[in-house]
């Protein structure tokens, strides 16, 4: 077992090699995801006749099963280690995945996409700590942003695969894809070193500090915001492209995905020498525009627009708003603090999947895309409100902090 000096990646022996089949593992688990994207809402809707919101809510209630999995996930790697949850987390969306191949009803595609919930969380409450364990700290903003740009490769390649498979094979070929990426990623996990330190102790951490660590109040707010987006746009990106007159919807996958992996590793540098704050804020700002303009301007060339400026803002301030976590929470509860920043997302995500599935229904994409446009807003004028309220001393503390 590694004993680094946490955070300090040169004193890690083969650090490199652990990151690369960190993000390996991880690319294989999100091209599985990349598949599933376009295909479920076109499968619920077309195959199973359900409605957009029932679309959106079976689409993003993985994100129910990983709020009550986050919490003790963190904890988990806390005191035993990173390496058992980056195996059984891709394990059950092997199982998962082989479900799909079986299962012809809304109801059974619901438990199987809250199966894939679980193990996601899992598979990346272990992951994300290797990394921040690894990273040279000068360079942890932007080893963070490498790392989650393993998962829009995913999202790049999967929706075009799927795409191809639905129109040439149809949906089981999708089924067997997705099978087939998940063993990948879970072959991969298995020769991934542990790199935590394992306490094995009891966290004296209250029950609510382990569901919402301290350190991710302020970015985890504004995360929520701006998730509720993200799910929106990647439950609803499918339907959005033949509502708006295409054909499929890989191009404006390809167009998200390649935005933000031309952007993430940027901003997280970004992030690391001009400030988190610095990069934090214009990019909330970019992607409230950029969802305004997919709400407002429902053509094929505008979507190609607001999708650059939604991905490129995303891209800038999921790595600042994470490395903000990272640098506040203490060094032996980063697990429990990164899998709690997470859960913000989780909470929004049905918001941006059942809750804009029902807007959709009545009144459209331009009501249910300018709904988030509004939530997405509401997260860009609290960050600089929460930034200054955190800048302030608390003077008369409740209790002693968490970080030091």
């Amino acid at each position: 077992m590694a004993d680094p000096a946490v955070g300090g990646g040169e004193t890690v022996p083969g650090w490199k090699r652990i990151f690369v089949l960190v993000c390996a593992s991880t690319i294989g688990t999100f091209i599985a995801h990349g598949l599933l994207y376009p295909t479920l809402p076109l499968y619920l809707t077309d195959e199973l006749g359900t409605t957009k919101a029932t679309a959106g809510l079976v689409v993003s209630s993985m994100s129910l099963s990983a709020v009550v999995v986050r919490p003790f996930a963190g904890n988990f790697v806390d005191r035993f280690g990173r390496r058992p949850l980056l195996v059984v987390g891709p394990f059950l969306m092997v199982l998962s995945a082989v479900g799909l191949l079986t299962t012809h009803s809304v109801t059974a595609v619901l438990m199987l996409r809250l199966l894939q919930g679980a193990g996601s969380a899992l598979a990346y409450s272990g992951a994300s700590p290797v990394v921040a364990d690894v990273a040279p700290l000068p360079r942890r903003a932007a080893m963070l942003a490498l790392y989650s740009l393993f998962f829009y490769i995913g999202i790049a390649v999967g929706p075009l695969l799927a795409e191809l498979l639905i129109s040439e094979m149809g949906y089981q070929a999708v089924w067997w894809a997705v099978g087939a990426f998940t063993v990948t990623g879970l072959v991969l996990a298995l020769f991934v070193p542990e790199t935590g330190v394992r306490s094995g102790a009891r966290s004296t951490l209250p029950l609510r500090h382990r569901v919402f660590h301290p350190s991710t109040t302020r970015p985890g707010i504004v995360w929520l915001c701006i998730g509720t987006g993200w799910a929106a746009v990647a439950s609803f990106l499918s339907l959005y492209a033949r509502d708006i007159g295409m054909d499929s919807s890989e191009g404006l996958f390809m167009v998200l995905a390649l935005t933000v992996m031309a952007t993430r590793f940027f901003a997280g540098g970004l992030a690391d020498t001009r400030g988190r704050m610095q990069v934090a804020l214009p990019s909330v700002a970019l992607l409230v525009v950029g969802i305004t303009v997919l709400a407002a301007f429902r053509t094929p060339t505008f979507a190609v627009v607001g999708l650059v400026l939604f991905g490129a803002g995303f891209s800038g301030a999921f790595p600042a708003l994470f490395a903000m976590v990272v640098d506040e929470a203490p060094e032996a509860e980063r697990g429990t603090a990164m899998s709690s920043f997470n859960l913000y997302y989780d909470l929004g995500a049905p918001i941006g999947g059942y809750g804009v599935g029902m807007l959709v229904d009545r009144g459209g994409f331009g009501l249910g895309f300018g709904a988030v446009a509004a939530l997405s807003a509401l997260g860009l004028v609290l960050l600089p409100i929460l930034n200054r309220s955190a800048a302030r001393p608390d003077p008369t503390p409740q209790e002693p902090p968490l970080s030091g």
